[in-house]
């Protein structure tokens, strides 16, 4: 039998990576009393997915004779419970007292002591103090177990679904993969088309866009060039329909309307995502938080690779200075709180940034991705798959 040790603390990720790749028999979670809430999550978690789980409760987390006391006759009650269990400890989590105190009872005990290096997506493992063992530290490459609703349910938000879950969905995204893939690589050439686009399709659609309304709209001029081949394109895969004079447009409803509002630029990041190697990818994630937020929340684009968390906020409305503050405060926020300490967050806008949004956006560590960028978002994209931020 093997038994994996791990104390809980407000991280879950730590504890949950290491086991959901070694999938033990029992995991016995360390709880402390300011992280009784946590434990029971990350317990209900591994009851989930088939892993036995059992809360050591009330642990100390404050004096050192205390916690070795604690941690003692902890590693005496499993041995006498379990006198042929391969046991292991985690060390990542808890306090450095805790931590320090855990190893001190365990090393004698566990066959191996590992602590999860989430930043660097490793799994570093020391082996059991003994003077003829000759065994030396190592580490080993964590493997994928997280996809994007593990890990925001890890993170203790309520996964409630995503656009990109329903199989018809995904079926319309790939016919239009080549428009999104043709508007976000001329993005620096179509400003002027995304600005007046918007403008007409947010005119066809009531005030709180739920339905079309006036679907038939006048471009104010014929477009030319990338425009003229953006319009064309939209019309051949029957987003719109385009007149003969390259000006009368008509919106169909509220979907293919919504694509034309900011929708294709969400699809043309999952697809970069999803055609180069992310675990998995996700549009649209929608749910609440477990405590003390009540209203729902969404997410534009989701992705996981290696147990890290990709946030991407999407936009294609022309940036005024007055607005960009909040925009990179959202961005800023909900990507710290979906994704915790490790991962990343992206601004991903179609429109030229205001030197106001993009200050705002280094002071608040979120990358901002601009028109320039996007033609060359697989780059980008293949370095994050890579781990290299």
């Amino acid at each position: 039998m093997r038994i994996q040790v791990a104390i809980v603390s407000d991280q879950a990720l730590p504890n949950l990576i290491p086991t959901l790749m070694k999938r033990p028999e029992l995991v016995l979670l360390v709880v402390s009393e300011s992280m009784a809430e946590k434990g029971k999550h990350l317990c209900n978690m591994l009851t989930a997915e088939g892993i036995t789980a059992e809360l050591s409760e009330n642990a100390p987390d404050v004096g050192l004779n205390t916690i070795y006391a604690y941690a003692w006759k902890l590693a005496e009650n499993l041995q006498t419970r379990f006198p042929d269990a391969e046991i292991s400890l985690n060390a990542t989590g808890g306090t450095k007292l805790m931590s320090l105190g855990m190893v001190e009872a365990f090393r004698a005990v566990a066959q191996e002591v590992i602590y999860t290096d989430t930043g660097h997506r490793r799994i570093e493992i020391f082996p059991p103090e003994s003077p003829n063992s000759g065994a030396q530290p190592m580490s080993t490459p964590m493997t994928d177990v997280l996809d994007v609703k593990k890990y925001v349910t890890a993170q203790g938000f309520r996964y409630a679904g995503a656009k990109s879950d329903h199989a018809d969905w995904q079926k319309v995204v790939h016919r239009r993969k080549g428009i999104c893939k043709y508007l976000g690589t001329n993005a620096r050439d179509l400003d002027g088309f995304f600005g007046t686009m918007n403008w007409l399709a947010s005119n066809a659609l009531d005030k709180k866009g739920e339905h079309v309304i006036a679907p038939d709209q006048t471009l104010p001029k014929a477009p030319a060039g990338v425009g003229l081949e953006a319009l064309r394109q939209l019309n051949r895969m029957n987003i719109i329909a385009v007149e003969s004079d390259n000006r009368s447009i008509h919106f169909p409803d509220v979907q293919r309307t919504k694509f034309i509002m900011g929708g294709w630029l969400e699809e043309y990041v999952w697809h970069v995502l999803h055609d180069n190697g992310a675990f998995d990818v996700r549009l649209g994630v929608e749910g609440h938080w477990l405590q003390g937020r009540g209203s729902l929340n969404e997410f534009d684009v989701l992705a996981t690779k290696l147990n890290q968390l990709l946030y991407v906020e999407c936009k294609t409305k022309h940036h005024y200075s007055g607005e960009d503050s909040a925009l990179a405060y959202k961005t800023d926020s909900l990507g710290q709180d979906v994704r915790g300490l490790f991962g990343n967050s992206w601004l991903v806008t179609a429109r030229d940034p205001t030197e106001n949004l993009r200050d705002r956006a280094k002071q608040a560590k979120v990358e901002l991705i601009g028109p320039e960028g996007l033609p060359h978002l697989k780059k980008r994209v293949l370095k994050w798959l890579d781990g290299e931020g």
